[in-house]
Order: structure tokens, then C-alpha cells, then sequence
């Protein structure tokens, strides 16, 4: 796993983790986990922070 799948990863479960940490999601929770972790890697990407 290279080091942008690891920070998506990374953001994609700390979203579920912080929206049920019972574990019982809808859903729509993964989607917004997708959504999520998607932004956070895209702003990574243009802030310099990360090359692809």
C-alpha cells in the first residue's frame, strides 16, 4: 500500500470511527466516509502536502 492509499484509508475508517464507535452505520455513512477521505486526499494533493 503506497502512502495516499494509507492516508485514505487512514481518513476513510477515522470518519466511521468518529460517527459510530459502537460500530452500527447506515449506509449513507460510508458514503460519506468515501466522500470524506476523498477531500481529505484531494486537499493534501493541493496544498503540496502529498505528490501522486
Amino acid at each position: 500500500m503506497n502512502e495516499l492509499q494509507r492516508i485514505w484509508l487512514d481518513a476513510y475508517r477515522g470518519w466511521l470511527k468518529a460517527v459510530s464507535s459502537e460500530g452500527e452505520l447506515h449506509p449513507t455513512d460510508y458514503t460519506a466516509a468515501r466522500e470524506h477521505a476523498d477531500a481529505v486526499l484531494n486537499s493534501l494533493i493541493r496544498a503540496g502536502e502529498v505528490t501522486e
